[in-house]
């Protein structure tokens, strides 16, 4: 069905608005409403429930702001970016890109199929009947004069020839040849904190580093409430390491509390995700908010997880009695000397 076919068997001019496709069709519904033709012979009832069959369709069709010919046509292409990393000479790569038409009628989709030297359109795939959605397979090359990373945009055009309204997207593409390539590396594969203090902040230090030449950016995010990290965006040039600190939050967390957060370390040098686990027992007394767990970690299982903070040894009980002792002591040294003060006059003469 076409705008102006809909148009046509609506009653309705091709340029209405879409409260006039409503009040009129709203109209022809009441016309032909089975209550109206119950009295009616039989081929004209029938004749009218297959008006009403034609009007329910037009409508459903011109309720649709993307088949207006006065919307302008919108695509969705997916990835934005394609990256081709470790390239060798004369080595070959391929990925797929997704194509979508989102918006307004269109007459011709376009795609520029050889954008570069080292990259090409070797697949265009129909998913439907229609002209779109499309699957596009394009393909890297490795050359020799890729000596640095290359970009290049493939770009994707629809076009509504009877309007001349266009819409256009350029996927980037990058090749990185394999000497240029950022590697990532983490320390850590897993962390637990057990038996955590409720109302505490606790913290891990995980070393995140970069074993290749290239600089090495990408973003750090958490996917748990409790659990974030001390940075978000993370860049690192050839050959570096850096601290990112994982924090755990139990305020308003019950006590018996059991989850596993996700730490996505998402980078163009490669992806990790770190699982951290939380358990939760009740706060311990005169625990300060935000306490530490301590400065040294204590080994789990190839991992690590945190260690309370040492208590204050009090002393034992024989030291007690020590102390007794010699408070005695010296008591009765005081004593004897105020005797002497006192009762000298009194003393027997073998002990003046």
């Amino acid at each position: 069905m076409t705008w102006e076919n809909a148009c046509r068997t609506l009653g309705i001019s091709e340029t209405s608005t879409s409260a006039e496709i409503k009040e009129q069709y709203l109209y022809r519904v009441q016309l032909l409403h089975p209550d109206k033709t119950l009295d009616k012979p039989e081929k004209i009832r029938q004749k009218a429930e297959e008006e009403m069959a034609r009007i329910n369709e037009a409508y459903k069709f011109l309720s649709n702001d993307n088949n207006n010919p006065c919307t302008p046509p919108k695509l969705e292409v997916a990835p934005l970016a394609v990256r081709f990393t470790e390239m060798t000479l004369n080595q070959k790569k391929a990925t797929t890109i997704d194509i979508k038409s989102v918006g307004g009628p269109y007459t011709n989709c376009w795609i520029d199929n050889s954008p570069a030297p080292w990259l090409t359109v070797t697949g265009v795939k129909t998913i439907t009947s229609e002209a779109l959605p499309l699957l596009v397979t394009i393909e890297a090359q490795g050359i020799p004069a890729v000596i640095k990373p290359e970009r290049c945009s493939i770009l994707i055009r629809l076009k509504n020839e009877k309007t001349g309204l266009v819409t256009e997207v350029a996927v980037g593409v990058e090749i990185v040849p394999l000497f240029l390539t950022a590697k990532l590396k983490v320390n850590k594969r897993k962390i637990k904190f057990h038996n955590a203090p409720l109302d505490t902040v606790s913290s891990y230090a995980v070393e995140i580093g970069n074993d290749g030449p290239d600089v090495l950016h990408g973003y750090i995010v958490t996917d748990s409430p409790w659990l974030s990290v001390s940075r978000s965006e993370l860049v690192l040039p050839k050959k570096t390491r850096n601290r990112c600190t994982f924090n755990i939050d139990t305020d308003n967390l019950a006590a018996g509390f059991h989850d596993t957060g996700i730490v996505s370390i998402c980078t163009n040098g490669g992806e990790v995700l770190i699982p951290v686990e939380l358990t939760t027992t009740r706060r311990g007394p005169e625990r300060a908010r935000h306490s530490s767990f301590g400065t040294s970690p204590k080994a789990y299982g190839g991992m690590r997880t945190a260690t309370p903070a040492p208590q204050t040894r009090r002393g034992s009980s024989g030291d007690i009695w020590l102390v007794l002792f010699i408070m005695l002591l010296a008591i009765a040294f005081i004593v004897c000397l105020l005797y002497i003060i006192f009762f000298a006059d009194d003393m027997p003469t073998w002990l003046r």
